[in-house]
């Protein structure tokens, strides 16, 4: 995951302000839905000790790959929608947070990609060190396309299944869309929920919304005009009753710092559905310096891999600053699409020259 952490931080600093205290009100109940029956995910602390005093050439980034390789199942599953396998590693006294990706730019060429760094819980260094790797047939990594969202890896005698996430499984529904307002593409963040990408036409300016589609695994708790916050996620909404959708506001700062899963969608564009969703054309809508230097992802041109973060919600440190800015949004009387607009800033609209995201 090495990449933008000071580009957050700064963006946390940008869109943030201080403000009194808003007090946290009973809970909004559990979203309806099927759940599935399973087996439950649970961690024991016995196998985190014991993890911390194991041995691993950390600087290898195949013998990382190898170790993470080894503890597959047959097939696995990669959910998020910019088709990153996340992992977490305790080895030499250390946590290792990283991923594997299929890159939709270059996975049928045989390649699949390492990338990871130390997890720092108190986020003062995450991610200045790192490691990154392109694998492929060279290093004794064999990938094959199974079929549009399927792919096999086969390695030291092993071979794993990677399943990838065919999200766009519906349209927005439930949540009515504005006149001006489309449906760009499904995204599946690695918190675990579904959004709605939209771009305003009229704008020129993308949404997130909370794709409600089933069960939405999150609890919400009202914080005042109009905003919910998820109890486990962090993000922030604005429940948009007139069209029946939540609208994504905000995540939390601490999160941006740690380089969590919860540090917002901006990562998880739908890039398995580019020749679908003419992506490229509404990125250069919404920000006029990429026309002509980006690929129909989104990425630069001249910057290997970089491209364009969607970021238009706010970072947050405390909750006062997601009503202070609803707030001053009704005040200003803004109506219909500017409203939108202001209750989801994004940086990069009022940057003259923003530096582009790295990937992890």
């Amino acid at each position: 995951m090495a990449k933008y952490r000071a580009l957050l931080i700064l963006l946390g600093v940008l869109l943030a302000s201080l403000a009194a205290c808003a007090r946290l009100d009973r809970p909004y109940p559990l979203q309806s839905g099927p759940l599935k029956n399973g087996n439950n995910n649970i961690e024991f602390n016995e196998k985190f000790i014991e993890g911390v005093y194991t041995n691993l050439n950390l600087q290898d980034p195949m013998a990382v790959f190898q170790a993470v390789f080894s503890r597959l199942d047959e097939e696995v599953m990669v959910y998020p929608t910019e088709n990153y396998y996340y992992f977490q590693i305790q080895a030499s006294g250390q946590t290792i947070w990283g991923n594997l990706r299929f890159d939709a730019c270059d996975r049928d060429e045989g390649i699949i990609h390492i990338g990871y760094f130390e997890y720092d819980e108190n986020g003062n260094y995450q991610d200045r060190e790192g490691k990154d790797k392109a694998i492929s047939a060279k290093d004794g990594v064999l990938v094959k396309r199974l079929g549009p969202f399927e792919y096999s890896v086969s390695y030291m005698g092993k071979r794993v299944v990677f399943k990838l996430n065919n999200a766009w499984d519906s349209n927005p529904q439930k949540a009515q869309l504005r006149k001006t307002e489309v449906f760009v593409g499904p995204i599946f963040d690695e918190s675990g929920l579904k959004f709605f990408l939209i771009f305003d036409r009229e704008e020129r300016h993308f949404l997130y919304i909370l794709n409600e589609g089933g069960y939405v695994p999150e609890r919400f708790i009202p914080l005042g005009e109009g905003i919910i916050l998820g109890r486990r996620t962090g993000f922030a909404f604005f429940h948009d009753k007139q069209h029946r959708r939540k609208i994504l506001i905000g995540v939390h700062g601490s999160s941006v710092d740690r380089n969590n899963w919860y540090d917002g969608p901006f990562d998880q564009l739908p890039d398995n559905y580019v020749e679908r969703t003419n992506i490229k054309r509404y990125l250069e809508e919404a920000y006029p310096f990429a026309k002509g230097n980006i690929d129909k992802f989104g990425g630069y041109l001249t910057q290997k891999e970089a491209r364009i973060p969607i970021f238009s919600y706010t970072v947050y440190y405390e909750t006062e600053e997601l009503t202070d800015l609803v707030r001053g949004c009704k005040e200003a009387k803004s109506r219909g699409g500017e409203f939108y607009s202001c209750i989801t800033p994004d940086p990069y609209q009022v940057m003259m020259a923003p530096n582009p995201r790295e990937e992890r």
